[in-house]
């Protein structure tokens, strides 16, 4: 049963702005229907598109106490539908289900946010015993980028011998990283970007009163993850990110100003961790689209309140430039993120290094 805690990701989960993915659904209830269900899924794709929430309605479905009907022929169809009602299915989404596990950085571990090896090894005793009410156990570990070599190792030893009845759902944006070995005894499914519908329609459905406006900048931010649009606001990156953009537009930058905001948008700790994954990822794409926009000389998705930015980009850089610029932001990037103490000077810096012209 996953542990109760305020970190509980089933807390936050909520059906109702589960969008897109149909690809997946079709695919797990195919392998459901033919009986050849794999017991272990590697989930994967960008940060934010909705991979462990698909990952725990799916342990939803599985755990159901309704069977799936037979058709005439005795074949149960290829159909992915939750019933928020049926009772299997209102335990796993409370994390209450005797056959459920969810794994996830605990609340406690926060400055690490790292998956403890202690989690990994729980998981043997669970799922060697048998189903405590239904046909099968499931386990969701969200995710495998949070996992150390140890946990791995750990993890490795349970997809060598998986025990019958049993299905694990692994989640991981970073499946480059993940041990040749694990990626092998997966059957690795990789998740799609939202379309601007699906993204609009999450976001509407997890704030119904927010501003239309409001809401049509985060879907132009979030590049088809809600997930992501979700954190940009919450943590308060995407309101930064629109301060640091109207300052980047001066011709002479407020260098004051700035620092006072990558101060906020550079905060440290692990209260900050969101806020500083955030700043990366715009600054990121602040360049990405730069470079594109510089390259095509064309006007064709530039608009809103970075329109002003990326024109002073263009003028100011060239395509190999800004290329170089992007390349040198991703590389010191992550360094900087691990010694978060500092990282507000890494973004003074960054965007001072940006908003400087190109010395020819």
């Amino acid at each position: 049963m996953a542990e109760e805690t305020k970190s509980n990701p089933l807390t936050r989960l909520d059906p109702s702005s589960m969008f897109g993915h149909a690809d997946f659904k079709t695919a797990l209830a195919s392998a459901r229907s033919s009986k050849r269900i794999h017991h272990a899924w590697l989930l994967t794709g960008p940060n934010g598109i909705g991979k462990a929430g698909m990952a725990y309605m799916a342990a939803a479905w599985l755990l159901s106490d309704a069977e799936p009907a037979a058709s005439l022929f005795g074949d149960v169809p290829a159909d992915f539908s939750l019933d928020l009602n049926d009772p299997g299915t209102k335990q796993v989404l409370n994390g209450a289900h005797p056959d459920f596990m969810a794994i996830y950085p605990r609340e406690e571990d926060n400055k690490s946010g790292q998956i403890k090896i202690d989690q990994i090894r729980a998981m043997h005793p669970f799922m060697m015993h048998k189903p405590g009410r239904g046909k099968m156990r499931v386990a969701v570990i969200d995710s495998m980028d949070e996992i150390n070599r140890n946990g791995a190792n750990a993890m490795l030893k349970l997809l060598e011998e998986p025990p019958e009845n049993t299905i694990i759902f692994l989640i991981s944006s970073r499946p480059g990283r993940l041990p040749p070995t694990i990626l092998s005894r997966c059957r690795q499914f990789r998740m799609q970007r939202l379309s601007q519908d699906n993204c609009r329609k999450a976001l509407t459905s997890i704030w119904p009163d927010a501003d239309a406006n409001h809401i049509n900048l985060l879907v132009g931010l979030c590049d088809g993850a809600p997930g992501r649009a979700v954190s940009l606001a919450q943590s308060g990156a995407a309101d930064c990110y629109q301060a640091v953009c109207a300052l980047m537009a001066s011709q002479k930058l407020d260098i004051a100003a700035l620092s006072t905001l990558c101060g906020k948008w550079g905060k440290g700790g692990g209260v900050g961790r969101e806020t500083r994954e955030g700043a990366v990822y715009l600054l990121e794409r602040l360049l990405s689209k730069a470079a594109r926009h510089k390259a095509s000389s064309s006007s064709e998705d530039i608009g809103g309140f970075e329109a002003p930015v990326l024109h002073l980009l263009s003028e100011r850089h060239s395509v190999s430039h800004l290329a170089e610029l992007h390349r040198d932001f991703v590389t010191a990037a992550a360094p900087a993120e691990a010694l978060y103490l500092d990282f507000p000077h890494f973004l003074l810096r960054q965007i001072t290094q940006m908003h400087q012209k190109q010395l020819l």
